[in-house]
């Protein structure tokens, strides 16, 4: 009678096909941790808001790079995944832009880059129904990169000296962030020319 055994490379598969909607979960129950440490923030609350963040961020790469070794892409995690990236993001300029007494981000820059974010969310919603896939052009990764480089920074927010040389982190960030600005502006009227069939097919 044969006796049984442990397949490794079956639980590691389970495992491995499951994470990466695992991971997405995290990064969306993260970011109430992330808003309580800016209500009120402090030194070292500024670091670990900034850690989180970071953290979060890498998680996105990781579920993307998991999924597709597994070959676990699913319905769920396609909705899932650019949703957990909208709640990270958003919660973070929004709390920037909340901090008390001294906002580290001007409130309009949030407005609109918000504002992009939704308007092209519908466009491209729109559009699915219509049989119109639009996939994220290279311009808009750039801004989700300058993006996520500049809410570090912001998060950090006060100046630390590095080497012997006084780093601004918070001047920094504001660079990085109006950098993001441009593309975020650009790359929706962008879409908006992508998807102007939306407006003339009934």
């Amino acid at each position: 009678m044969a006796e049984d055994t442990f397949d490794d490379s079956r639980w590691s598969n389970w495992i491995g096909r499951r994470a990466p909607n695992v991971l997405t979960i995290l990064r969306i129950l993260v970011v109430p941790i992330f808003v309580v440490l800016l209500i009120d923030p402090t030194p070292v609350g500024n670091i670990w808001a900034c850690v989180i963040f970071v953290a979060a961020s890498i998680t996105d790469w990781l579920d993307g790079h998991l999924a597709r070794i597994y070959n676990a892409e699913t319905i769920t995690g396609k909705l899932l995944d650019p949703l957990a990236d909208k709640i990270l993001v958003m919660s973070a300029l929004v709390m920037l832009a909340a901090v008390p007494i001294e906002p580290r981000v001007p409130a309009w820059i949030v407005v609109v880059m918000l504002s992009r974010e939704m308007v092209v969310t519908g466009l491209r919603s729109i559009a699915a129904t219509r049989g119109m896939v639009v996939a994220a052009t290279n311009w808009a990764k750039h801004k989700t990169a300058w993006t996520m480089i500049a809410i570090p920074f912001l998060l950090v927010h006060a100046p630390y000296e590095i080497a012997g040389v006084l780093f601004d982190f918070h001047r920094c960030g504001m660079i990085f962030l109006y950098v993001a600005l441009i593309f975020s502006v650009g790359t929706g009227f962008h879409y908006g020319y992508l998807l102007r069939r939306i407006w003339t097919e009934d």
